[in-house]
């Protein structure tokens, strides 16, 4: 079963704030001594009891989500492991307002996420630090994922427009333990994790946790997954005011890339551009070649310090070293190019055969690698008798990218409705393209957060960011003729197009809030927040900084935020809500035939929206999650060939649904005869998206329904899981030309020991 690729809505639950709030068998006790004994004891399996438990941690971020202005949403260490959570991607169908793109041109496809409607390639994190590469991320190592919403570059550095995703390590304790599961499932599935600590002293405690995992893709021909790691940690000073953790990890992947269908109808103000498989052509229909791969072999090594000096002032520093080989190769589906494709296949007569163009591209080989620190000092002794939490400190990065492409063969012609994958395209043999990427950041940031009450406080913080990146770029293939000349400015021989760009950006984010706290369970605020993506951000990503490019300003991201939690039931339910409006401008994109950035056809867009969380324990056995987002997400300025286009402004921006539902409930009964018995449900509703500026093309809208039943006994756990279980067609991946069909109706049956 493709987990990589297969709806998980409703399995994640995309948790809203309080999602630690999760089911714990006996520990939903209300009584909080016994409580806190249940997490002790149960601190091997990963269980969270309730939602005060979960804590923000990153530098600037600190301290109980409801204390944090702004929205987030966490999937706890329960909820991966109840739904048989896999991937980052497959955690993330499930929080309303993001989506996930497969790979622009040339770009590899890996994780790319979009927040409240703006990119997040790069603005994924592990444990507060930048996750450098660009892969398919494993969740055997997760101890949470959190998800913040907004404009966060005060916090994070640059980028992170709509919001940012940080992934939660698991680290090494004090306490022995040992948890094991092994899965099997539709689509050859089959998993086997294992987690284990040991206390080698008081004070020191060693984990490893190991993951090896095979599937195929349900419901399409082909496309499989093999991938294993392994992740150990040790922790020196545990429990005391000095402590340090060092975390190793280690994926590698193997895996036939799956870029999808293509489009097609008439792309008039009547007729949109659908997916191919909304006209009958089979959802399990591959377009690539069985050469087709990606290839990857993930190296992390993860430092973290803390020292708490006294009761007011505390320090971390945290360092992360990361190398990222990859080996891709990929074909690209698409009706367009062949301008009797739509037609064909939309006439009604069977007797005429509609083909596609497939693009097989040439091999990337790239290695990424990266290393960063954040260190950061916390002072929360008053000021002027008033409570006061300050944070100050530096964020300092390196990273290199370099790559290399082979020439690609010519286009080839497919039935659309029997594509032939063998035998391989005729590859030339010879590297057609270097890029090496260098980028350093240097950024300060301070954030002050001021009660001038007891009830109302000020919390304001900036970053000030030097960004500078370099690329050169050599074309082998354009090798004679005026067009070398005109490339190299030069009339003297030359061998290769040799293109070089550089830019320096200075960025400044502000970031300030006004927090109101009636009660210890009711909060409200109002926060304004700026953050700057400059070009050639996304260095892993392959993006060309071309002598043009490196002149286009950063893009520019304005967000302003109302929103309110409240907790309920002695703190076991969590209600959150925002509304918040989004200006965007000087907005850049990646030219698909170039794959250079340029400015992009939509400068400026505007994003209003409404989201709401209520998640949590409503009895202490029953566990409710709903996640709503409304995204009214609009084009207020395009341009194209270099003049104001008024015919896209009022558009919906694309890859934004309208509208993104999810709902999970389950019950577990804590005595009497179906005690250990769980069973849950839930669905997940997206409204349809536009994938272009004009609107002429649309991924339709979607409903599924996922199921859990499960059994506890002693130190044992058996479940089954059921996913899209109405068989919904539908897609996981969107893009401009294209979409990957999400798998159909797949089970998986898990047996899993813990002690």
């Amino acid at each position: 079963m493709s987990i990589n690729s297969r709806s998980s809505h409703g399995i994640a639950a995309s948790t809203s704030i309080a999602a630690a709030m999760l089911m714990a068998g006996p520990a939903f006790a209300a009584d909080a001594a016994a409580a806190d004994a249940e997490v002790a004891a149960q601190a091997g399996k990963g269980i969270e009891v309730n939602g005060e438990r979960h804590a923000m941690e990153l530098p600037t971020i600190r301290g109980p989500i409801i204390d944090v202005p702004q929205m987030i949403n966490v999937i706890s260490s329960e909820t991966l492991r109840d739904r048989q959570i896999t991937s980052l991607e497959q955690a993330l169908r499930n929080v309303a307002g993001v989506t996930t793109q497969v790979g622009e041109g040339g770009a590899l496809n890996g994780d790319q996420f979009n927040i409240r409607g703006q990119s997040a390639k790069n603005d994924i994190f592990t444990d507060g630090l930048r996750d450098f590469g660009v892969f398919t991320r494993d969740a055997f190592n997760y101890e949470s994922v959190e998800v913040l919403k907004g404009s966060s570059s005060t916090a994070l550095g640059r980028g992170v427009a709509g919001g940012a995703i940080n992934t939660t390590s698991k680290q090494p304790h004090t306490t022995d333990f040992f948890s094991a599961t092994g899965g099997y499932g539709t689509g050859d599935y089959g998993r086997v994790t294992v987690d284990a600590n040991k206390r080698l002293t008081d004070t020191i405690g060693l984990r490893l946790n190991f993951m090896a995992h095979d599937n195929n893709a349900v419901d399409r021909d082909e496309v499989y997954s093999r991938r294993w790691g392994f992740a150990p940690s040790i922790g020196f000073g545990l429990g005391t005011n000095t402590s340090f953790t060092l975390i190793y990890l280690h994926q590698d992947e193997k895996k036939l890339v799956d870029y999808g269908v293509p489009l097609a109808g008439t792309a008039d103000e009547d007729d949109v551009e659908r997916p191919v498989t909304e006209f009958g052509v089979p959802r399990s229909t591959f377009y690539g070649f069985l050469g087709d791969r990606d290839e990857v072999v993930v190296n992390t090594v993860t430092g973290k310090f803390a020292h708490q000096a006294n009761d007011w002032l505390s320090l971390t520093s945290d360092t992360k070293l990361g190398v990222y080989k990859r080996h891709f190769r990929q074909t690209v589906p698409g009706c367009r190019f062949d301008e009797n494709c739509g037609d064909d296949l939309l006439d009604g007569d069977d007797a005429t055969v509609p083909v596609a163009r497939t693009t097989p591209r040439g091999a990337y080989e790239q290695t990424t690698k990266g290393i960063q620190n954040v260190t950061a000092l916390t002072v929360t002794k008053p000021l002027g008798g008033m409570r006061n939490e300050l944070v100050a400190g530096w964020d300092i990065s390196y990273q290199t990218n370099d790559r290399s492409d082979d020439a690609r063969p010519g286009p080839y012609l497919q039935d659309l409705f029997n594509p032939v994958r063998s035998p391989l395209p005729a590859y030339p043999s010879v590297t057609y393209l270097t890029r090496d990427t260098r980028s350093t950041d240097i950024a300060f940031f301070i954030d002050e957060r001021l009660w001038l009450t007891p009830k109302f406080s000020i919390n304001a913080g900036i970053r000030y960011q030097h960004y500078k990146v370099k690329q050169e770029q050599i074309d082998f293939l354009t090798n004679t003729g005026d067009a070398l000349e005109e490339c190299n400015g030069v009339d003297g021989p030359t061998t290769a197009c040799v293109l070089n760009g550089e830019a320096t950006h200075n960025l400044w984010s502000p970031k300030v809030s006004a927090i109101w706290e009636p009660s210890d369970e009711l909060s409200f605020y109002a926060t304004y927040s700026r953050a700057l993506n400059p070009p050639g951000n996304a260095v892993a990503n392959g993006d060309t900084l071309s002598a043009t490019s490196s002149l286009l300003k950063p893009e520019r991201t304005e967000t302003f935020d109302l929103g309110a939690k409240l907790n309920l039931f002695h703190k076991r339910l969590l209600i959150q809500t925002a509304v918040y409006q989004l200006n965007r401008r000087n907005s850049v994109e990646v030219d698909p035939a170039t794959n250079n950035l340029v400015a992009s056809s939509e400068p400026k867009q505007r994003l209003r929206g409404f989201e709401l969380g209520v998640s949590g324990l409503v009895t202490p056995n029953f566990l409710l999650n709903v996640n709503y987002s409304y995204i009214d997400a609009e084009i207020r300025g395009a341009v194209a060939d270099g003049a104001i286009d008024t015919s896209v402004v009022g558009n919906q921006v694309r890859y934004v649904p309208e509208h993104a539902l999810s709902v999970w409930a389950s019950y577990k009964p804590l005595d009497g005869a179906l005690k250990g018995l769980e069973i849950g449900g839930g669905m997940n509703h997206q409204s349809k998206v536009y994938l272009n500026v004009d609107n002429s093309q649309v991924a339709p809208s979607y409903t599924t329904f996922d199921a859990l039943v499960g059994y506890s006994f002693g130190n044992y756990r058996v479940a089954v899981n059921g996913y899209n279980l109405t068989d919904e067609l539908y897609y996981a991946q969107v893009n401009s030309s294209r979409v990957v069909p999400a798998a159909g109706r797949a089970f998986v049956a898990t047996l899993g020991i813990a002690f």
